[in-house]
């Protein structure tokens, strides 16, 4: 071998190194004609058809040729055959059967090419390896029909469909090319990846473009379809990027996500994510953790389960965390809008519940171990809740639980919480709904309206007309059609008016309860004896207990009771009041240290019971004895008086041992 040949080969051999091995990809390059120098010897026989007739200038068979650099041995070149040819000033190596083999010294990465032919141009240190290419290293093979070498770009380019192996994934592409210095392979045009990765999770990818990178990165480009046992990945772009044993994927234009958690072998119901752009970190098996979902709007599809209907979240932007690739927590930090779909009926339960839809300012959900059912909800800023078309709350802030299937709504004084169904209306602080149970709770400025399904009355009144309330707590059991007002309680319905500490409601037995310092009035009507007209009189009552069923027209005070009704007062341990059609009143009794007092004619008696109403010009008084004194200081007392309304009279029966006096004081006395 000549000096000139060795200072060739070195050239040509010190290009060859800058490719190392990365990655493959397909472009077109074809080298024009050739001729040879002046051929001092007899030319191999293969390539000397090829050089249609014209001889070479040098000539080589079974050439081995290696550099080192210290005890390291950086690249060596093998063909079974070499020729030089010339054309003008540039000269053309073209060999036969080639083996090249690179090693970089600081990595000690090892790349081997191997080709039937390859040509090599010295003076712009080009070359193309073609007739069946095979590119190994660093656990990588690429196999195509040939590469043309860009020394400018460092870049190896195909000239045909390109395909890649490595361990148990194989990736294929119409085009290809390898970017030696920055160890990317790029392929195009029809890209499919797929097979079991170095973990031994199955993965499909299909794009238009794909870059792989050293390490197991990736980024690909049109129409990207990621397939993995957990996630089917959709968008205009993605990228993998390894992170210490696990990985980030990113998705941008178009994205749609669906994560498959599984429940030991089983799949389970997929969770669906779309968006403008998503963000996922995920762990060493390659179960999702982290994920971000971006959108105008995004939105997470989640499927039902169990008593719960299929729910869709809508935001802007998404905060995930999931654990065994199942959601454990999602962060919305702007507007988001919750919408489920009506769930199943429960078996003897009568019909579901109907569709829910749910609005906020943000929120925080956190999530059961099946991933999907929502555990709690907190929500903060004009919070609205909606089921069905007939059922709304509306608050500042809630918090719902799913374990009681409850919501707590918080509001203020001046933003209050509200509830509002076909039977009810409630105001408060705070509001808790118990949707299992079908009850609401109420507290702090308590304001409600309440209409029965069958209408429900206070103290006799209309029962079309609603009944409205103020307290600080309020219970509505709506499956039991149950009302129960505590703390400073003010009822009323049109005319009638009920204070206590406490006020509960039955509108299945049509009755009403109040305990605790209790007062009311109401509206009655009664004839007038003298004028025969219909007058409506104001009848006002207290005592520590009250209690009214509708259906004996009963009112019952008990506990230190006092009834006023236009100049009569009546005080007792027990009054009751018979309630009569058309608002008026039939019968009343008082029973128990009873005391009657006409403040017009300044009449006052006492007695064990007192009764009126059916004459409704007299009320009897009796008692052991009962006694009767008037303004002036007459006294009277027998077994029975009966107190003549708007006369001043009284008249004395006696009874059994019980005899009738009477003190009569004469005018000016």
């Amino acid at each position: 071998m000549t000096g000139r040949t060795r200072r060739y080969l070195r050239r040509t051999l010190a290009f060859l190194a800058l490719g190392g091995f990365p990655v493959l990809v397909v472009l077109s390059y074809r080298p024009s004609g050739a001729r040879t120098l002046e051929a001092r010897d007899e030319v191999a026989e293969t390539l000397l058809r090829e050089s249609q007739g014209i001889r070479d200038r040098l000539r080589f068979e079974d050439f081995d040729y290696s550099e080192s650099e210290g005890d390291a041995e950086v690249y060596r070149l093998r063909a079974a055959e070499a020729i030089a040819f010339a054309e003008g000033a540039d000269r053309l190596f073209r060999l036969k059967d080639v083996t090249f083999q690179s090693r970089d010294a600081a990595s000690g990465r090892v790349a081997v090419v191997a080709a039937p032919r390859a040509e090599f141009v010295p003076a712009t240190k080009a070359f193309r390896v073609f007739d069946g290419v095979r590119i190994d290293g660093e656990g990588v093979g690429v196999r195509s029909v040939s590469f043309n070498y860009d020394p400018v770009r460092k870049l190896l380019v195909s000239e045909g469909p390109v395909k890649a192996l490595r361990d148990g994934l194989v990736a294929t592409a119409l085009e290809g090319s390898v970017e030696t210095a920055a160890g990317v392979i790029r392929f195009r045009n029809d890209v499919r990846l797929g097979g079991v990765d170095d973990r031994g999770r199955r993965i499909a990818l299909s794009a238009k473009e794909v870059d792989l990178r050293r390490g197991g990165g990736f980024s690909a480009r049109g129409s990207v379809v990621l397939k993995t046992d957990e996630l089917l990945l959709r968008g205009d772009e993605a990228e993998r990027e390894p992170l210490d044993g696990a990985d980030r994927l990113s998705a941008r234009g178009s994205v749609v996500a669906v994560l498959i958690p599984r429940q030991g072998e089983k799949l389970t119901s997929p969770i669906r994510a779309e968006g403008e752009a998503l963000e996922l970190r995920r762990d060493a098996t390659g179960a999702p953790g982290d994920l971000l979902l971006t959108g105008s709007p995004a939105r997470l599809d989640i499927p039902p389960e169990g008593p719960t209907g299929a729910r869709r979240a809508v935001s802007n932007r998404f905060e995930a965390m999931l654990v065994g690739g199942k959601l454990t927590r999602v962060s919305v930090p702007g507007p988001l809008t919750l919408a489920e779909s009506a769930s199943p009926a429960r078996p003897a339960a009568g019909p579901g519940p109907a569709a829910r839809l749910l609005s906020a300012g943000s929120g925080q959900l956190s999530f059961g171990p099946d991933g999907k059912t929502i555990e709690t909800a907190v929500l903060d800023g004009g919070v609205a809740l909606s089921e069905g078309t007939k059922t709304s709350v509306t608050s500042p802030r809630a918090t719902l639980r799913a374990m009681d299937e409850s919501a707590v709504f918080a509001g203020t004084a001046d933003q209050p919480a509200r509830y509002e169904d076909e039977k009810t209306r409630v105001q408060a602080n705070v509001l808790t709904w118990f949707r299992r149970d079908e009850r609401i709770e109420g507290a702090g400025n308590v304001k409600t309206t309440f209409r029965g399904r069958e209408g429900s009355d206070i103290l006799g009144g209309d029962s079309a007309a609603p009944v409205s309330s103020e307290s600080d707590f309020l219970r509505v059991t709506s499956s039991e059609r149950r009302v129960l007002l505590t703390g400073n309680v003010t009822a009323w319905q049109e005319e009638n008016v009920l204070r206590a500490q406490s006020v509960a409601l039955d509108d299945r037995n049509r009755s009403l309860r109040a305990e605790g310092n209790v007062r009311t009035t109401f509206r009655r009507r009664r004839i007038d004896p003298k004028t025969k007209a219909g007058v409506v009189e104001t009848v006002a009552a207290s005592g520590n207990v009250l209690t009214h069923r509708e259906a004996d027209r009963l009112l019952r005070i008990e506990g230190s009771t006092s009834v006023t009704s236009g100049t009569w007062v009546m005080k007792a341990d027990v009054t009751d009041v018979v309630l009569g059609p058309n608002r008026t009143v039939d019968f009343a009794e008082a029973r128990g240290n009873v005391v009657v007092e006409d403040r017009a004619d300044r009449r006052r008696g006492e007695g064990a019971m007192a009764r009126g109403g059916r004459r409704p010009e007299a009320i009897t008084l009796e008692g052991q004895p009962a006694t009767a004194v008037d303004g002036k200081g007459n006294r009277m007392t027998g077994a029975l008086l009966t107190f003549q309304k708007g006369s001043g009279r009284v008249d004395v029966e006696t009874g059994p041992g019980i005899p009738s006096q009477g003190i009569l004081r004469p005018e000016g006395l």
